[in-house]
């Protein structure tokens, strides 16, 4: 999904609301969607900067870390940029804004090659850069997951005999 945003660069004060969807196959990761991204984005000129923001929500299969089973993992996204609107003048030489050098959430400049192409933002990335953002580190399929059933075993295992010995050595305080 690509949003034209010539109309905000060229009116301080301007904005624009547009409605997401986005099919469950259309974002290319290693992970896979099993919702589509729905929910609703807002950019607004706010004379030095280009603000974008929004909500969406969607559902990604990830694997759990502990049994190794893939599980649908439901994704609450805040959409949140804000972009110099300088970085639209070079593109547009209509457009002449001064700039104080604000300094609000910035990108680097290979975010802002990711997300604008000229004047039109690319949705499907901002919502790609915004779910890598929400997925735990150690995804669990739920809070309680006993692992791997082998795992069980060596846990319900009674301790080796000829290690008695070197239990006596370690005394706690």
């Amino acid at each position: 999904m690509h949003l034209d945003l010539l109309e905000v660069l060229r009116a301080s004060g301007a904005s624009i609301e547009r409605e997401i969807s986005i099919p469950a196959g259309l974002l290319k990761d290693e992970w896979e969607l099993t919702e589509p991204v729905t929910g609703r984005l807002r950019v607004t000129n706010a004379r030095q900067n280009v603000v974008v923001r929004g909500k969406a929500k969607t559902a990604i299969v990830l694997q759990c870390s502990r049994c190794l089973s893939d599980f649908s993992y439901p994704v609450d996204l805040n959409l949140d940029v804000v972009v110099p609107l300088s970085t639209f003048n070079a593109q547009l030489g209509a457009l002449r804004v001064s700039d104080d050098g604000d300094d609000g959430m910035e990108l680097s400049s290979e975010d802002i090659e990711l997300l604008f192409q000229e004047h039109i933002l690319d949705v499907d990335e901002l919502v790609r850069q915004a779910i890598v953002l929400e997925i735990p580190i150690q995804p669990l399929c739920r809070p309680d997951c006993p692992g791997l059933p082998e795992a069980q075993s060596y846990v319900e295992r009674e301790a080796d005999p000829r290690l008695k010995a070197l239990q006596n050595l370690v005394k706690p305080n």
